[in-house]
C-alpha cells in the first residue's frame, strides 16, 4: 500500500498557523463573567410573574385590586416571565 507524503511543518509559531480571525477581521474575544444581581434579577423576576399569576387564579382576581384589569391580569404576569428571559439572555 503506498504511502503519503509527510507534511512539512513551520518552524515559527503553530498556534499563529491554527488561529484565525472571524469573517470581520476581527479575533472573537470571550465575553467576560455575568455580574452576580443579574442572575437574582432573572430569579426575581420569575418569581414575580409566577406568584402574581397564582394570586389571580387562586383568589379569582380579588387580591391587588386585580377584578378591575380582567384580562389583563395574565399578560402582566407572563410580562415578568417574559422580563427574566431577556434578562437570561444576557447571563454568562
Amino acid at each position: 500500500m503506498p504511502e503519503s507524503k509527510a507534511r512539512k511543518r513551520s518552524t515559527s509559531s503553530t498556534k499563529a498557523a491554527t488561529t484565525r480571525p472571524s469573517s470581520s477581521g476581527q479575533l472573537t474575544r470571550k465575553r467576560p463573567p455575568s455580574p452576580p444581581w443579574v442572575g437574582i434579577s432573572i430569579l426575581v423576576l420569575f418569581g414575580i410573574g409566577i406568584v402574581y399569576l397564582v394570586l389571580y387564579y387562586i383568589t379569582g382576581g380579588g387580591v391587588l385590586g386585580q377584578q378591575s384589569l380582567g384580562g389583563w391580569n395574565i399578560l402582566i404576569g407572563f410580562a415578568f416571565i417574559v422580563a427574566g428571559f431577556g434578562l437570561l439572555t444576557q447571563w454568562s
